[in-house]
């Protein structure tokens, strides 16, 4: 049983990259050559960054992934490990890249991402353990390994603990596939458009509680965080700020509100916990590097309550 005064246990599952991010102006209208302001190599991934946010806000995590046996590899497990982040469980694939992407943000904060991830790096999730740790509070599970996902969170259903999918887009039917073994699924915009074919929001939660009978909720961006409850859509607004990069801001989100559940909040302050963390970050620039500690988000959600 997890003391009120223990540190939130997660298990995230899925992917682990690097990110090389170039600060540069404006996208460009053309195919042109573009001169950055900055550039910053930092790792990224869903499962990955959602890991560090809840290590950077003070719970207990593990992160299941793998990477290729290359020396990207070896730092992404690396960083991984400095921030605190359980990594014995990340597998490197022998003879296999480790995903890499290139990230432009411009003036305004927006990103434009080319990833590559190696086809042949292998997704049998056969290696994982056959059970889950002990005392886990809330698992995170995104949709760029959803194999092993898939796994664990029906492991998790046999459990009794509680899920988190990162219902994000993905070139396969990964989100209809898991949607129904998540406690909560949380979409992004993109993603629940995709599924329900509208761009209603209420139409596109009720499209996806069909799905499941688990909660389903979709992150706005500036317009906030908006769930269904006993039928209602329920909303809760964004925290007003002044954006310079928007990268990993959704991965904040999501590892701030699987943090949230794990520590008893429900899905309302979970959704307003995960909204200014998420916020806080989009106020600093480098992806991961932005995200903030404990203290910067209890100050941040202090000064705009």
């Amino acid at each position: 049983m997890r003391k009120p005064t223990d540190p939130g246990r997660v298990l995230c599952v899925g992917v682990a990259v690097l990110d090389n991010m170039f600060a540069i102006d404006h996208f460009p209208a053309e195919p042109t050559k573009v001169f950055a302001r900055d550039f910053r190599q930092v790792g990224g991934g869903p499962a990955a960054n959602a890991a560090v946010t809840i290590a950077r806000l003070g719970g207990d995590v593990s992160l299941w992934a793998r990477v290729g046996d290359d020396g990207i590899g070896a730092g992404v497990i690396t960083e991984l490990s400095q921030y605190n982040v359980n990594t014995s469980t990340i597998r490197r694939v022998p003879d296999r890249r480790t995903g890499v992407s290139a990230v432009m943000v411009d003036g305004k904060g927006e990103r434009f991402i080319i990833a590559f991830a190696d086809r042949e790096l292998d997704t049998d999730p056969s290696w994982l353990p056959g059970e889950l740790p002990e005392n886990i509070d809330t698992i995170l599970c995104d949709v760029r390994w959803p194999a092993a996902s898939e796994k664990v969170m029906r492991m998790a259903l046999e459990r009794g603990i509680p899920t988190v999918l990162d219902a994000d887009l993905t070139n396969d039917d990964a989100v209809e596939r898991l949607i129904g073994l998540a406690s909560h699924a949380v979409f992004s915009a993109p993603a629940l458009r995709r599924l329900a074919e509208t761009d209603d929001v209420e139409g596109g939660l009720r499209a996806a509680q069909s799905r499941t009978k688990g909660i389903v909720s979709v992150t706005l961006g500036a317009d906030g965080f908006a769930w269904l409850e006993r039928g209602e859509v329920r909303r809760v607004r964004a925290f007003p700020v002044k954006a310079v990069d928007t990268l990993a801001a959704g991965d904040v989100f999501h590892g701030a509100f699987a943090l949230a559940l794990a520590e008893g909040c429900s899905t309302e302050d979970a959704g307003r916990f995960a909204g200014a963390a998420a916020a806080l970050k989009c106020t600093r620039w480098g992806g991961r590097a932005g995200i903030p500690t404990r203290e910067e988000l209890d100050e941040f959600m202090t000064e705009k309550a």
